[in-house]
């Protein structure tokens, strides 16, 4: 399934801050607020990956990473 939205950091911490608010009152269950905080260190992890990546290409010459995308 492929989404129209695109991902940025920016949207992870609304999302974030959307399903604190959510918890606070009560429209979700802590259950649900731990299922999506494991979905947003997953996706905080490939961000860190993918920057990670750009850095070393950038310091290391002719350095030839494997790219899993897609």
């Amino acid at each position: 399934m492929k989404s129209t939205k695109d991902v940025t950091t920016k949207e992870l911490l609304r999302h974030t801050f959307d399903t604190m608010m959510l918890l606070k009152s009560k429209a979700i269950d802590v259950d649900e607020a731990k299922a999506q905080a494991n979905l947003l260190k997953q996706a905080n992890n490939l961000f860190k990956y993918e920057l990670d990546r750009a850095c070393a290409i950038q310091k290391f010459e002719n350095l030839e990473i494997r790219n899993i995308e897609d």
